[in-house]
């Protein structure tokens, strides 16, 4: 009777790791917030003391499509915002490839850059995203790549 429940407590712990969901740490100098509950998307915030965001979102993903496919969706939805592709970055997270990309777009305050990457994983996609004045955000850019990195789907 020991060995039973032994393996059922097995068995529970295993099923609790196995269905851990994503995890993420904030950049470096970064706190972490929560903003709103009807973001339901919204899975990690944070923002830097001189305002840069940080964020990462988690959206069922509706149809079968390739990494690829999400990377045209981001140029295009850009584009079409008037954001003016600034980089193309090459990134994994969680070692799946991610479609990653920087932007900028002037306004009367100067000028603000806007990270964005997506990558598939489970069924969903995950969309991290940073955005700051182009000088904080440049300031800051290697301590969210590296949060980025950390990133555990």
């Amino acid at each position: 009777m020991k060995s039973i429940k032994l393996f059922g407590i097995l068995l529970a712990a295993l099923i609790l790791v196995s269905c851990a969901s994503f995890r993420a740490v904030p950049p470096e100098n970064f706190a972490t917030y929560r903003e709103s509950k009807e973001e339901k998307s919204v899975k990690f915030k944070a923002i830097s003391p001189d305002g840069v965001l940080y964020r990462v979102s988690e959206y069922e993903q509706e149809s079968e499509a390739a990494v690829e496919f999400w990377g045209e969706a981001l140029l295009l939805k850009m584009k079409n915002s008037n954001y003016k592709q600034q980089e193309t970055l090459t990134l994994t997270i969680d070692q799946q490839p991610a479609a990653a990309y920087v932007f900028s777009f002037a306004n009367r305050a100067g000028v603000d850059f806007y990270l964005v990457a997506a990558v598939q994983s489970k069924g969903k996609v995950f969309v991290v995203e940073a955005a700051g004045k182009e000088e904080k955000f440049n300031a800051r850019k290697s301590e969210i790549l590296e949060a980025i990195g950390k990133i555990k789907l």
